[in-house]
């Protein structure tokens, strides 16, 4: 495999005019909209965030750099924070490191796609023992990794794309689902996260997907419903919206077939604890 690091380098010119581009990102409007989110922050006295540049950009750059809708997504995200506070609490990789090194749920490629956005790929089938992984344990998983993420300029630009691959998926998979885990999932995506999500695919589901559906579908907004594609076994169709070229065999792209996972990139979690401490500090006073 590559090796798996995060890329925690200034973004590159044709990064930062793909920034312009979608984004409104240029000196002076950064600047301006730093010093705006500033004095927000300064003036929500409730909330608790730091207040560094490079802090304030990972909400900044979802937001199009207006400070007023940046600052409504880290109240979002303190209300997230609370109403789940069991959840996540606090939460470090090393609560969720068996969960990383032994099963094979979660993965992160190692390349970016045609775009530049990164891709998780969660296997919510036959790798997937729900008798000693909860629903709460994956939700775990996942938001550790969206901290290290928001670390990426080029993912803050770029944005993500989720593949769900329901290959293998039976009944008891289905019955380790619930309405709440649903609610909480999506409320996350599409409210309490400053990644940018670009499309999520779902490939390999069986007949009893329906019932999964049905669980989600009343928590999907229009906007996220419009980035939301079906693909059943018909790879071809994934490859319309993400490159053969960028994808490994298994999902029949050109790419060698995956022989990495989570235990080889938790690693990169341990690198980083101190952000996500910082990360952990922010929420309501």
């Amino acid at each position: 495999m590559g090796s798996f690091e995060l890329e925690t380098a200034p973004p590159s010119a044709e990064l930062l005019e793909v920034a312009r581009e979608e984004l409104r990102e240029t000196p002076e409007v950064r600047q301006a909209a730093v010093e705006e989110l500033r004095e927000l922050l300064q003036a929500a006295t409730d909330l608790n965030f730091p207040d560094d540049e490079e802090f304030l950009i990972i909400f900044l750059r979802p937001t199009k750099f207006y400070a007023e809708s940046a600052l409504k997504l880290m109240r979002s995200i303190a209300e997230f924070n609370k109403s789940y506070k069991e959840t996540l609490f606090n939460l470090m990789p090393s609560d969720v490191q068996n969960v990383f090194i032994e099963h094979n749920i979660i993965n992160i490629l190692t390349n970016r796609d045609q775009k530049g956005r990164r891709m998780m790929i969660v296997n919510m089938g036959e790798t997937w023992d729900p008798k000693a992984i909860s629903e709460e344990q994956i939700f775990r998983v996942l938001y550790t990794i969206h901290k290290l993420a928001v670390l990426e300029p080029a993912t803050q630009i770029n944005g993500v794309v989720v593949i769900y691959d329901f290959k293998g998926m039976g009944m008891k998979h289905v019955r380790s689902m619930s309405p709440g885990g649903a609610k909480r999932l999506l409320t996350f995506i599409q409210e309490a996260s400053p990644l940018r999500v670009k499309g999520i695919h779902f490939i390999n589901q069986p007949m009893i997907f329906s019932m999964v559906w049905s669980l989600f579908k009343p928590f999907v907004k229009e906007k996220l419903n419009k980035r939301m594609f079906f693909h059943g076994d018909k790879m071809a169709k994934l490859h319309e919206h993400v490159h053969k070229e960028y994808l490994p065999s298994n999902y029949g792209g050109t790419l060698p077939a995956l022989t990495y996972g989570g235990k080889e990139w938790y690693p990169v979690a341990e690198q980083h604890l101190d952000f996500i401490k910082k990360w952990n500090s922010c929420g309501f006073k």
